[in-house]
């Protein structure tokens, strides 16, 4: 008999294409899945050696062990810490070049992997573990002067600040400003029309228990008291640039700081705006010195 012929690969896209007809709320439960599944290296181990400078480390929350990576003082006593916290489908080696301008401003530097994350555990996560994780880290490493945040972690800064976690300074990196708009973004790569977005909306709020209205920046705003600067770049292609500049307005007394040309992820490791991040944070800057009224719109800039 000849070989069985093997069964032809079907894509994410078609298979959400035939569920939304055939099964509805089989397509919502994927689109839920999908959505709260970051992406995995294929070699997370690997990106944890760029930090084997840092002492590493893990706290547990929720059951799941979250890895962590620290450098500067041992003791806690008289000297501040600051969080470095990576974004979606990213790790902590990414933000490891904010760590040596802050060390040298006299800093603690604390970095970790997001749950399902790098080396942290977890299949699936979502925005509020970003911001449930980040409060316990400020916690366990405290006390906290200010957090450095990459794309989605600066909305879990505004969530977890909005919600009482007293931060001096917060230095939000490519943050995005628009969840909902996001998931309808994400509807589209996958081809689920409105519907199923709105079941996988509704499952997602079920799940962890807070309505996506409820997390959206324009509804944190008022809760916010940390100073903040956004730095984003123009050239964004993953968050658009505009979505830093509408969270730089809504968050009260926010800096917007502008780029050319770092994209999404170069940004992370340019010198220019990890000693920018470090000169805010430790209040040397002239950025941070200067006293600019609090205007609707535009954000300050510089």
């Amino acid at each position: 008999m000849p070989a069985a012929l093997p069964l032809p690969k079907i894509s994410t896209n078609v298979r959400f294409a035939a569920a939304r007809l055939l099964a509805p709320d089989l397509a919502a439960a994927w689109a839920e899945r999908l959505f709260l599944t970051p992406p995995r290296p294929r070699y997370a181990e690997s990106s944890a050696l760029d930090l084997i400078d840092a002492r590493a480390g893990s706290i547990e929350h929720k059951g799941r062990f979250i890895a962590t990576w620290t450098w500067g003082a041992r003791s806690p006593q008289g000297t501040p810490a600051v969080l470095l916290a990576h974004g979606w489908g990213g790790n902590a080696a990414q933000m490891r070049a904010f760590a040596y301008p802050l060390l040298s401003a006299g800093f603690r530097v604390v970095a970790y992997d997001q749950p399902a994350h790098g080396l942290s555990e977890g299949k699936l996560t979502a925005l509020p573990d970003f911001a449930d994780v980040l409060t316990a880290m400020a916690w366990r490493h405290g006390p906290v002067r200010a957090v450095v945040a990459h794309s989605l972690a600066g909305a879990a800064v505004a969530l977890a600040a909005a919600r009482g976690l007293p931060l001096a300074k917060a230095v939000l990196v490519a943050p995005p400003a628009d969840l909902v708009g996001y998931s309808r973004r994400f509807a589209r790569w996958h081809w689920f029309p409105e519907g199923v977005r709105r079941s996988m909306q509704t499952a997602i709020e079920e799940r962890y228990g807070v309505r996506w209205e409820e997390i959206e920046l324009s509804r944190l705003a008022p809760r916010l008291s940390s100073a903040a600067l956004v730095i984003h770049d123009r050239n964004d292609r993953r968050v658009a640039w505009a979505q830093g500049a509408s969270f730089a307005r809504l968050w009260p007394g926010a800096r917007l700081m502008s780029t050319e040309r770092l994209g999404h992820r170069r940004i992370l490791v340019d010198e220019g705006v990890t000693r920018a991040a470090a000169d805010f944070i430790a209040g040397r800057s002239r950025v941070a010195e200067r006293a600019v009224p609090a205007l609707p719109s535009p954000a300050p800039l510089y």
